[in-house]
């Protein structure tokens, strides 16, 4: 076997590899990053997340226009061969919401479409994460995933972490200044804490709960 012949197996492996490693929860990283756009900005533009979510398609890409990227998009079949896989009902919701923009990667009509993207959301959430929907609101799922940048990294935290997500800087204030150390962090707005006497008390057994959920959601839809 010569250089060349090993340099293309390499190539291949690494590609393999690569794919292997995209999982479908950055279609819900994706999605849950819009709601918060919605949510922090008036009329946000989403050439930023047109760019990540071609990216994930087309890692190879040398494309770097955000204009001709979102172009690309829209005339995309998102049927990757080299970068994220997903099927036929999930490109569907990434093609609703890219057909709902306008020329200025604006959402036309934010305020129903943001409602479908909500229910689209909910959706994704019940197929790869029914267990731990047990416990936690679609939305706030997304938010504690696409928080620490995926199920990969959120499946193997303990519960007394999965509780602090979303509180880091609270906690340094806590390390530095001896301020009072936080009971909870993004979970603080579920609804079972909300409507909880002794939230960090629900806090902690929300969090246990979430740590077992978490790993069986992992392991029954994205372990490969």
């Amino acid at each position: 076997m010569n250089m060349e012949q090993i340099v293309k197996i390499n190539i291949k492996l690494s590609k393999e590899n690569i794919k292997k490693a995209i999982l479908r929860d950055e279609v819900i990283i994706f999605f849950t990053r819009v709601l918060e756009d919605l949510e922090r900005y008036k009329s946000p533009n989403f050439y930023g997340r047109m760019k990540d979510l071609f990216f994930l398609f087309y890692p190879y890409s040398s494309l770097d226009d955000t204009k001709r990227i979102y172009q690309e998009l829209k005339k995309s079949n998102l049927l990757s061969k080299e970068g994220l896989f997903i099927d036929e009902e999930e490109i569907s919701y990434l093609k609703f919401f890219i057909n709902n923009l306008d020329s200025s990667c604006k959402l036309k009509g934010s305020d129903g479409i943001k409602e479908e993207l909500d229910k689209i959301l909910a959706k994704l959430i019940r197929k790869y994460f029914s267990n731990s929907l047990l416990f936690l609101e679609p939305y706030l799922l997304g938010k504690l995933i696409a928080f620490v940048g995926g199920i990969k990294n959120l499946y193997r935290k303990p519960a007394s972490t999965i509780q602090l997500i979303g509180a880091e800087k609270a906690l340094f204030r806590h390390m530095l200044k001896g301020n009072p150390s936080p009971k909870y962090g993004l979970i603080y707005y579920s609804n079972k804490i909300q409507k909880s006497y002794n939230k960090g008390k629900t806090a902690r057994q929300l969090a246990n709960k979430l740590a077992i959920s978490l790993k069986q959601d992992y392991f029954q839809k994205f372990a490969r």
